[in-house]
């Protein structure tokens, strides 16, 4: 799975994905690709950018390219779930043929990262039409229409349910914490500096014990994993916009040293920092 949600060049990929017990992902990522999560069973908490939700069987999660995310489990027992990834180059022909409609920015929007509040049918109908996908295994061009047009289909259906969750209103899901909203917002304007633990307590006159519980409680991340996320935005921002050599891009987003660097943004986006760069020109000049 690895190599499909990372590699450039692939377009979609779509698996199930189930555990007998706790499954926890092992460190943070992003791609230039947008995913629908289908919770199949058992419940999950998931990261995104600087929020963390609860994702119970039947919900839908939706991330938009280059948002940093992670799941983590809740409780012991088995899980399973659909995850899809695409990008927004496998839809072109349908996009290019309804030019009025918008298939993707609703998915990046915070609003709509959760999608719980949904009826037995509407999760039924998420659920037929991820494993139509999955049946569908050829390659041959009858195939790939098929998939592109239930895609294109469940989109339209998740960005009407979003809107409908919208108008409900209620809770959006997001788990919070007055004291980890604020540590947030601290490592927001300091990421470039250095940064521990034990001065990041002191900020907030509480023990490093409790900061460090606190912040994997409410996000499932330890404190480390969440500043080196904040950084790796902060740097993919500075590859794709300067000309900064990779050694001041590390200084610049407050990594210590290149290596520690290139090996956190590896883990994070599946490229080194030199592949993104060529990756991102690459991009710009076919666009």
């Amino acid at each position: 799975m690895r190599e499909y949600t990372y590699s450039p060049h692939v377009d979609f990929f779509i698996e199930y994905v189930g555990y007998e017990t706790n499954y926890e992902m092992s460190t943070f990522h992003t791609h230039h690709k947008y995913e629908i999560y289908y919770e199949v069973e058992g419940t999950r908490r998931y990261f995104i950018e600087d929020a963390a939700y609860i994702v119970n069987a039947g919900s839908v999660i939706m991330i938009g390219e280059n948002q940093i995310h992670k799941t983590g489990s809740v409780g012991d027992g088995p899980s399973s779930r659909i995850v899809c990834n695409f990008s927004a180059e496998y839809l072109q022909e349908i996009v290019d043929a309804f030019p009025e409609l918008d298939f993707f920015t609703f998915l990046g929007q915070e609003e709509n990262h959760l999608l719980s509040n949904i009826t037995v049918k509407q999760q039924n109908y998420v659920y037929s039409v991820l494993q139509q996908m999955i049946a569908i295994q050829g390659e041959e061009p009858e195939s790939h229409a098929a998939r592109k047009m239930l895609l294109a289909t469940l989109l339209l259906q998740l960005q009407k349910m979003c809107e409908t969750q919208k108008e409900l209103g209620g809770d959006n899901g997001r788990v919070t914490n007055r004291i980890v909203d604020q540590i947030q917002s601290y490592i927001a304007e300091h990421y470039a500096e250095k940064l521990t633990l034990t001065g990041i307590a002191s900020q907030f006159y509480i023990s490093p014990y409790y900061l460090s519980r606190l912040f994997k409680k409410t996000i499932n991340l330890s404190l480390i994993e969440y500043i080196n996320g904040v950084r790796i935005k902060a740097a993919q921002s500075l590859i794709e916009k300067t000309n900064d050599s990779i050694s001041t891009v590390a200084e610049k987003a407050g990594f210590m040293t290149s290596a520690h660097f290139r090996r956190v943004f590896k883990d994070a986006t599946g490229l080194s920092p030199q592949q993104y760069r060529q990756y991102f020109k690459r991009m710009n000049k076919g666009n």
